[in-house]
């Protein structure tokens, strides 16, 4: 897990090393993962928009042979520019379903 990111450099490295995280015999690039995106809810305006899914991704982890399911509840807010929607943000993280709130507490 990595933290907050800013501008287009950052957030290509962040994402370059999350996908370095799959392999099948070395790097295994995302749409080599089957992945599967279930929405939640999602707004828009003329100008802005958001989105609530679940990403589920099946693949091969670095350092296991085995397959492996993922999960992330991922908010995306999009901004219209030039009448196309562009990702102004992307938060997600792994609580996909309820959870008792000692799980907040950092040791």
């Amino acid at each position: 897990m990595e933290p907050p990111r800013r501008g287009p450099t950052e957030v290509q490295e962040a994402a370059r090393k999350a996908a370095a995280n799959f392999q099948e015999g070395g790097s295994l690039h995302f749409e080599e993962v089957s992945s599967r995106f279930d929405e939640v809810t999602r707004f828009a305006t003329s100008e802005l928009g958001y989105v609530l899914q679940i990403e589920r991704h099946e693949g091969r982890v670095a350092g296991r042979h085995d397959t492996v399911v993922t999960a992330l509840r991922a908010t995306l807010v999009l901004r219209r520019e030039d009448g196309v929607w562009k990702i102004a943000h992307r938060h997600a993280d792994p609580v996909t379903s309820a959870r008792p709130v000692t799980t907040l507490v950092q040791p």
